[in-house]
């Protein structure tokens, strides 16, 4: 059984459309300290790209991501 992991802060983007999932998201890793995690709770399908290639651009690191269902959920690791 996989151990779930810690996070220090939250953030729910349900309900908005781009680019605001994506602003909001870099805003609040921003506001964080290197090696925190951030919980993203969000329900838009297109976010799942957004997170990928905005945690590659920033150097963070998904840590968890579950895009089954209506609800997606993604923990990220802040790198720098």
């Amino acid at each position: 059984m996989r151990e779930k992991l810690a996070y220090e802060d939250r953030l729910d983007i349900r309900g908005l459309d781009c680019p605001m999932p994506v602003m909001q998201t870099k805003a609040k890793l921003a506001q964080m300290t290197s090696g925190d995690h951030l919980k993203i709770t969000a329900n838009n399908r297109d976010f799942i790209k957004e997170i990928h290639a905005l945690s590659t651009q920033l150097g963070h690191t998904i840590l968890e991501e579950n895009t089954e269902g209506e609800t997606l959920t993604f923990v990220i690791k802040k790198n720098k």
